[in-house]
Formats: C-alpha cells, sequence, structure tokens
C-alpha cells in the first residue's frame, strides 16, 4: 500500500497526477455543471533544460508548482497536466472576467524578476470556463486552444511588454495610494519619538543639498514657581498643550511628546530667531485657558547639516 497516497501526485512537483487531477474535475463538474480551467506553461522550458541542464528546469517546475499553489484555494483542483503545463479547476468560478483576471495575476507574478534569482522565467495562462453541455474532455480542448493560440501568435512579446508596462503604471499608482496622506485637518504632523528621530534624521541629511533651514523647540510645562508639576497634573496639561501646538504650528511641522512634562517640535524654514515668535503663540493659546498659571519653557537650536566626518571618527 502507497503511504499518504504518493502514488497519486507527481514525484517531481508534489501536486495531482493528470489522471487523477482530471478524475476529481469530472466528479466535481458532474456535482455542479459549472467550473473554470486554467492552464499554465513554463515558456520555453526546453531551452532553460538545454541551456541550463534538466536539472535547472526541474527547479523552474518546482516553484512554479510552490507559487501556483500559494495562489489558489483549498477546494481547487491542482495538478501537472504534462511535462511543462499545470492544471488549476477552480469548481465555483464560472465567470470569464474573474478567470481572465487570474490568468494575469498568475502571470505577472513570473514576469517579476525574482530577487537574487540566478533564472528568471515566465508562465503562459490561459482559461476556460463550463458552458453547457460541456464535458471534462471539451473543456480541456477549449483550454488547449488558447493556449496554443497564445503560443503562436503574432507580436505576442510586443503584446506582453505593453501590458507589462501598463501593469508597471497601475502598480506605482497603488504605491501613491498607499502612501500618500489623507488630510483631515490642518496642523501640525504629530508622530510617537521614533518616527520623529527618523525624520529628523533625514531632514538633517538633505540640509547638505537644500540648505534649508529648520529649528528643534524643547518646550517644557512648569507652575507658576518654576518647579516640576504633580503627576496627576502633568497629563491633563499635557494633552492640552499637544491639542494647542497642533492647531497653532503649520501642517509642514512635525512634534512629539519628549517626556511627561515636554514637547520635541521641529519647524521647517525657520531660524532661531524666528522660535520666539513661533512659542509665544503657543503660549498664548494654552495659558488663555489655564486657570493654574503654569507656564511654558522654551530652549532651541537650528539644524546643521549631517557631518560625516565626525561619525568616522578622527583617524577617517
Amino acid at each position: 500500500m502507497e503511504r499518504s497516497g504518493m502514488g497519486k501526485r507527481d514525484s517531481l512537483t508534489g501536486v495531482l497526477k493528470k489522471n487523477i487531477a482530471e478524475a476529481q474535475i469530472v466528479s466535481a463538474l458532474n456535482r455542479n455543471r459549472a467550473g473554470a480551467l486554467f492552464l499554465c506553461d513554463v515558456d520555453d522550458l526546453k531551452k532553460i533544460n538545454d541551456r541550463y541542464g534538466h536539472q535547472v528546469g526541474d527547479e523552474c517546475l518546482k516553484e512554479t508548482a510552490r507559487v501556483l499553489e500559494c495562489m489558489i484555494r483549498s477546494n481547487d483542483i491542482f495538478g501537472r497536466y504534462s511535462g511543462d503545463e499545470f492544471l488549476i479547476f477552480m469548481p465555483d468560478c464560472n465567470d470569464i472576467r474573474i478567470a481572465s483576471e487570474f490568468c494575469k495575476r498568475i502571470e505577472k507574478r513570473f514576469r517579476v524578476n525574482k530577487e537574487n534569482s540566478k533564472l528568471s522565467y515566465s508562465v503562459t495562462a490561459v482559461c476556460a470556463v463550463w458552458q453547457s453541455g460541456d464535458t471534462c474532455q471539451k473543456l480541456f480542448e477549449r483550454a488547449d486552444g488558447e493556449l496554443e493560440k497564445r503560443k503562436i501568435a503574432p507580436g505576442l512579446p510586443a503584446a506582453r511588454k505593453k501590458e507589462e508596462k501598463d501593469s508597471y503604471v497601475k502598480d506605482v499608482r497603488l504605491v501613491r495610494s498607499e502612501l500618500i496622506e489623507q488630510i483631515r485637518k490642518p496642523g501640525a504632523y504629530c508622530q510617537d519619538y521614533e518616527t520623529f528621530k527618523g525624520i529628523y534624521r533625514f531632514l538633517e541629511r538633505g540640509i547638505i543639498r537644500s540648505g534649508q533651514k529648520a529649528c528643534v523647540i524643547l518646550l517644557t510645562v512648569v507652575s507658576g514657581q518654576g518647579e516640576s508639576l504633580l503627576p496627576g497634573e502633568k497629563d491633563i496639561l499635557m494633552e492640552r498643550l499637544g491639542e494647542d501646538i497642533g492647531v497653532t504650528l503649520r501642517i509642514g511641522d512635525v512634534y512629539t511628546k519628549y517626556s511627561s512634562s515636554q514637547y520635541l517640535i521641529l519647524v521647517i524654514d525657520t531660524t532661531e530667531g524666528q522660535v520666539d515668535r513661533i512659542v509665544n503663540r503657543i503660549k498664548d493659546r494654552f495659558l488663555a485657558n489655564n486657570q493654574e498659571k503654569n507656564i511654558l519653557i522654551h530652549n532651541c537650536y537650528e539644524l546643521q547639516p549631517a557631518r560625516i566626518g565626525e561619525l568616522l571618527g578622527p583617524d577617517a
């Protein structure tokens, strides 16, 4: 007796053998009278074998099986159709648009060069959706026909290049939509301390080239007598001060809570001579609603370009 059903699986890739996969597809079609069949062909596998050897070609097939298995669902049927082809059957897919989009996703996945990969290769994917009166054989014949058209279609490389270019345009639009900030209200940019530090260091490096002016301000809340506040007082006052800073400063400025009674502020296009005016605006707003007569103390310095020599040490 064969262990773990290994007799049903292809010895190289571990996916279902062709006859086993076809039998499961026939059973699914008899139950549901629906489904989409996909054929995925590893392009130019013979050339890969001739140039690099069959061991490399086998690795391409195993990698293709691994990637495709990650792209399908648990109820899909997945098998090896021939030496360089795989089949996928989705029993609950009967929409040609959805099936075509899945083919595009498969091809795009293999078209992009993998980082640190010694060999890049592509995969052609086609589909056939069940129609009334279809048998399993007819479904395969239609999918085979689609694959043959794709393989011999004139001008295919140019068409693929255009599709690839279009996909890159879509990618950059997706990146932009993920990175862009949807600003809900004007005011400064409040960040945690680690993010603030990253922005500070990025700006400090940029000053080398841009010559832009920027200042860091340390704001400290103290009592009317210049003493530290009690723990219970700090939380309320610091929350209020944070709101006042955010509203008072410009949209390009950044601030963060530095300690239980201090805020750090990074103001762009500002010199030390302009800091007093900025801090006074914050103080006026903060003290206007402050019955306890607490005060704000500030210290500041102007950013200087990052000095690489100092980081490398005196012997650099």
